[in-house]
């Protein structure tokens, strides 16, 4: 239990000692088949688009940080905590009052153990790559649901590299 009130006040402490504001707050509840499910709470930065970019599509670029905890659905007391920090690319693919957005992300994860389940990560540090469909579902607020994919792996910095995979929805609040 520890590792998990450390995580929170690392995230909570980031939130006021980082130079940037949080644009919007998310929620999210997330399974994988190896039958892990958890929670993730986190906040994004307010969204910079960058002219270099524009040979991409002219993405919006944020930083991203969240607090995950997993626990495996046939044990609950094997459970494993990560703090992560990525940027995240967003393209918005329509025009409309309620537009859709493609968003994807590398960046890294601090794990505070190497295994789950019959899962073993090896390293505590772990990339997190993901991608994922979003939805401003009120042309009146910029509140938006997200499905996502999220992979964990160490790319084989060290063996075993099992890593891990998970489904997500989230729920995105701005500030």
């Amino acid at each position: 239990m520890s590792s998990i009130k450390t995580a929170a006040v690392a995230l909570a402490a980031a939130t006021f000692l980082l130079p940037v504001k949080a644009d919007e707050w998310h929620v999210s509840a997330s399974y994988s088949t190896d039958q892990l499910r958890g929670a993730r709470i986190g906040y994004r930065t307010e969204s910079t688009q960058f002219s270099f970019l524009d040979w991409a599509g002219s993405p919006q670029v944020s930083l991203e940080m969240g607090l995950n905890h997993w626990q495996d659905s046939n044990d609950t007391s094997d459970n494993i905590t990560a703090l992560t920090i990525s940027p995240v690319f967003q393209w918005q693919l329509t025009e409309s009052a309620t537009p859709l957005y493609l968003e994807a992300g590398i960046g890294g994860s601090y794990f505070d153990k190497t295994r789950i389940g019959d899962r073993r990560l090896s390293t505590q540090f772990q990339f997190e790559d993901r991608v994922g469909l979003s939805w401003q579902y009120s042309a009146d607020s910029k509140a938006r649901i997200t499905v996502q994919y999220s992979h964990y792996s160490n790319a084989d910095i060290e063996r075993p590299n099992d890593g891990l995979d998970f489904y997500s929805i989230y729920w995105v609040l701005p500030i």
